[in-house]
């Protein structure tokens, strides 16, 4: 277990619902691209135990989570824009720890100087391809992202599109983490708390909300936690079963 509070107070975790426009148009790419027929990976087992779970943003039933498609491979980036040493094997690690808790394959991309910004948009075929843009993840500054001021260490989350019957999906996301307070935790020998602080964010990425409850991961107020707890496994197994949805 890690506490958080020392470098920063208050320390606050954020989150970014990010784009809110659904439908087709323009900027999209070509339909199914990696996509498999099946789910690439499977969700480990909910665990029992203690601690709850919430979702980032429900479907139009208000039942069920918006989420990835398990069809195709989660892919992210890191970016070399601003990156304090040992920060890419950090990204690496805590993108490997999530990636097992949910089921959803992670494929690393590697490095990028794509700069921070907060207004990203998900379709770059000029810098990626054909394709959905990766997962971004930046050690930014608030003069960079804004929502980084005021003692926030991080933000997290993804961007949906909606399928051809109107049903979410998550295609893209992004990850900002504050530079100088996350290089600070790193250069004091705190990886355990600088890695709950990326996962904390993925978690928001793949469609977790914050919960009131400080023995989670995805605790609304901070994280005290290394790595995902009872409450986060059973939601992030829940998103791993997403829709396979080849036509988006």
């Amino acid at each position: 277990m890690v506490v958080l509070l020392a470098l920063v107070v208050p320390w606050l975790w954020q989150s970014r619902p990010f784009d809110p426009r659904h439908g087709f148009g323009p900027d999209y790419p070509p339909a199914g691209i990696g996509a498999a027929q099946a789910p690439i990976g499977a969700p480990p087992k909910a665990p029992g135990g203690r601690g709850g779970y919430a979702f980032m943003q429900l479907q139009a039933d208000g039942r069920h989570p918006v989420a990835y498609d398990p069809c195709r491979p989660v892919h992210f980036v890191v970016s070399s824009v601003g990156l304090p040493e040992g920060g890419e094997a950090l990204v690496r690690e805590a993108a490997a720890v999530m990636s097992q808790a949910s089921g959803l394959q992670f494929v690393y991309d590697g490095l990028t100087d794509e700069a921070p910004d907060p207004d990203r948009d998900p379709y770059q075929p000029e810098r990626y391809g054909d394709r959905w843009a990766p997962v971004y993840l930046s050690f930014a500054t608030p003069e960079e992202v804004p929502g980084l001021a005021g003692g926030a260490i991080g933000l997290g989350g993804s961007t949906p599109r909606a399928a051809s019957d109107g049903l979410l999906v998550y295609v893209t996301g992004a990850v900002w983490l504050d530079r100088d307070p996350m290089t600070a935790l790193l250069t004091a020998g705190r990886r355990d708390s600088a890695r709950a602080v990326v996962e904390h964010e993925i978690g928001h990425v793949l469609g977790l909300g914050h919960v009131q409850d400080s023995s989670e991961l995805m605790w609304e107020s901070g994280g005290a936690v290394s790595g995902p707890a009872d409450g986060d496994r059973r939601g992030l197994a829940i998103l791993g079963r997403g829709s396979c949805r080849p036509d988006l």
